[in-house]
């Protein structure tokens, strides 16, 4: 009795098709988007809202983030770490020492954040929702 295995053509023709298929094509297709996203949140994102969060509060407040996460369906983004540190310039500031806010997590819904990567709009209205939930928020830590 001979065994055979498959010839290599058969097979290499089989892995092209796998990998051509839509159910292959589509998840990597999204993983591509949802790592993009990933990488620009935490990139480009945070820096900008940073600068935007600086800017809003007159340089009064300056802003860090660890990390910035977007949701598994492209629905949020979790922002962990926030700390708001006052900064020495303020009138309040020059007889007390620098107070800083910390918000552990803070989950804000984004319905349309698949189209940070493509539309400038949407860029600067997410930054600007952002800024005015993060300042929000602030507020209510006083």
């Amino acid at each position: 009795m001979v065994c055979r295995f498959p010839e290599k053509k058969f097979l290499k023709n089989w892995l092209k098709a796998l990998m051509l298929s839509p159910g292959v094509l589509f998840p990597a297709g999204y993983l591509l988007v949802y790592l993009s996203i990933n990488i620009y949140l935490n990139v480009e994102f945070k820096k900008n809202l940073s600068q935007s969060i600086s800017q809003a509060t007159g340089n009064t407040w300056q802003v860090s983030i660890k990390s910035l996460k977007p949701g598994l369906i492209l629905d949020s983004v979790t922002l962990n770490h926030i700390e708001l540190t006052q900064t020495r310039g303020s009138e309040q500031n020059v007889k007390s020492p620098a107070q800083t806010i910390t918000i552990q997590t803070l989950n804000i819904p984004c319905p349309d954040l698949e189209r940070l990567l493509f539309s400038q709009t949407e860029r600067v209205s997410s930054t600007k929702a952002f800024c005015e939930k993060i300042l929000a928020d602030e507020h209510l830590f006083q």
